[in-house]
């Protein structure tokens, strides 16, 4: 197979750019940033790992407002202690997260194994002796292993991330230290939503839910490695229980229940809404993007994301895009929302135009996104070419794909690209895509549901098995009572069988 990059996804009408640019901040002197928060002023707290200090940015304006830039070692990293003192003067080691915790701000010290507070004017040890352990009572006592992850409570109860001994402690506001779940495989970012803690449980490549002491899972697959005690990530948007994440490390949830993830290993952010998993943005082409994302805002429509690696600070638009002519109740509403959310398909000038006919060269290339959300990791493109298709045409790589895959076919050496498909046409390239990928069709050889539409006759004989299929697996519910097979799609009932496609599959 080429490996040619598919530069020019879709037209103008089928792509979605979502608003992402980093934020222009004056120099963060080469820091790895980390953990982020807001102060009531509206100033961002930022913790700097490499620097092993905490900055606060005001507009685009940077200062330290705690810990002290140590001397250099022999490969040019700042030196970093675990000293107390004045702001000014204290040290860090790793600061790794930051949040409001009483009058002040806790920071997780990773490498110290204590976590810190920032005061009006001093740094001091909340809890933790330094020593590695897990330890359960009063603050000066307990102990910890690696704390990375913070959040805190409607009522001003201090969640940990104790990373090192996979579990989530707390610290109450009379300086109490209790072990809530166990458990976990590395859990570093970690956010409070409606009595729940969610986790971004690293170790095990998914998000964790931790809920009066008992844990569940979110979403994610988590498949062991070969190595003892070690789990293998992935890159696949779908369903909950069969998407895959690479070793997220940041976390945060919405006012409206979507999780938003920074899924490092995949230098991606992620969503989880309705049951299924959507990336909002990930490094590809050189675009100003994420490399290795960690700590997450979120103010309104705006995430703020912290790059480890790349040391900045990325502002991205989660707003949710709308069209004046998608009224929320519309039958086809949730799948436009869906493949919006998902770059399969997009509008342009605040219309979608549901009603426009589909043609070959649209529907091959939004099934090539759709298969993306399976294999995130998956080069779409192929071998096979057209008269009328040329090299660097804007779908061309989705219909060498196709091609290749059997999903699709010319006719004497042309695709015919602007041609309309028809409802028909649709079931037979879904039910070809389905067999390509292995999938359960036998639902084509059962009962001929066909027969309870007043139109089945009109059904192409080459299309009969595919109809058979995509009505069993209720792809296809008819229009109205009919099956209308020979009409031409719109985009509306395109993305619907497409979205009804996945459902049926658990996708």
């Amino acid at each position: 197979m080429k490996k040619r990059v598919l530069a020019i996804a879709l037209a103008l009408a089928m792509v979605l750019a979502l608003p992402v640019s980093a934020l222009d901040v004056e120099d963060f002197r080469g820091g790895k940033l980390s953990g982020v928060t807001l102060t009531e002023d509206g100033s961002m707290l930022v913790t700097d790992t490499f620097n092993k200090i905490v900055w606060m940015v005001k507009g685009n304006k940077c200062s330290i407002v705690a810990g002290k830039i140590g001397v250099l070692d022999a490969s040019g990293e700042p030196v970093g202690a675990y000293h107390d003192g004045e702001r000014d003067h204290a040290f860090f080691t790793e600061p790794w997260d930051i949040v409001p915790f009483l009058d002040g701000y806790a920071v997780s010290d990773t490498q110290s194994n204590v976590i810190r507070f920032i005061g009006a004017d001093r740094v001091k040890t909340l809890t933790g002796t330094g020593e590695a352990g897990r330890k359960d009572g009063e603050a000066r006592t307990a102990t910890f292993d690696r704390p990375t992850g913070l959040t805190v409570d409607d009522g001003g109860t201090l969640y940990i991330s104790d990373t090192g001994n996979g579990a989530i402690r707390s610290i109450d506001k009379y300086g109490n230290v209790t072990t809530v779940a166990t458990g976990l495989e590395s859990p570093m970012g970690i956010c409070w939503y409606k009595g729940a803690i969610y986790v971004a449980e690293t170790g095990r490549s998914r998000i964790s839910r931790v809920q009066g002491g008992k844990v569940s899972v979110v979403a994610g697959v988590s498949e062991k490695a070969p190595d003892a005690g070690e789990y293998i990530g992935g890159y696949a948007d779908a369903a909950v229980k069969n998407a895959k994440f690479d070793h997220p490390q940041g976390i945060t949830v919405g006012e409206d229940g979507t999780i938003y993830v920074a899924d490092t290993g995949n230098s991606a952010i992620r969503a989880i809404r309705d049951g299924r998993v959507y990336t909002l943005l990930r490094t590809e082409g050189g675009s100003v993007t994420p490399s290795s994302p960690r700590g997450l805002l979120l103010q309104g429509s705006t995430l703020t994301v912290t790059d480890n690696f790349a040391g900045v600070l990325l502002e991205v638009s989660v707003a949710e895009k709308s069209y004046s002519d998608v009224a929320p109740d519309a039958w086809y509403a949730g799948a436009v929302e869906f493949a919006t959310r998902n770059n399969i398909v997009g509008g342009s000038d605040g219309r979608f135009e549901p009603n426009a006919l589909m043609d070959r060269s649209m529907f091959v290339t939004m099934l090539s996104r759709m298969h993306r959300l399976v294999d995130g990791t998956v080069i779409i493109d192929g071998e096979k070419s057209y008269s009328d298709v040329g090299e660097d045409a804007w779908y061309a790589a989705a219909v060498r794909w196709a091609s290749d895959e059997g999903i699709i076919s010319g006719d004497g050496g042309q695709f015919y690209p602007t041609r309309g498909i028809s409802r028909e046409e649709l079931a037979v390239v879904l039910y070809n895509y389905a067999k390509s990928q292995k999938m359960d069709t036998s639902a084509s050889t059962g009962l001929n549901v066909l027969k309870n539409f007043p139109d089945a006759g009109e059904v192409s004989d080459w299309a009969q098995e595919a109809m058979r299929w995509a009505c069993s697996m209720h792809i296809i519910n008819g229009s109205d009572g009919s099956l209308i097979p020979k009409g031409q799609a719109t985009r509306a009932q395109a993305l619907t069988m497409l979205l009804n496609f996945l459902n049926a599959y658990s996708i």
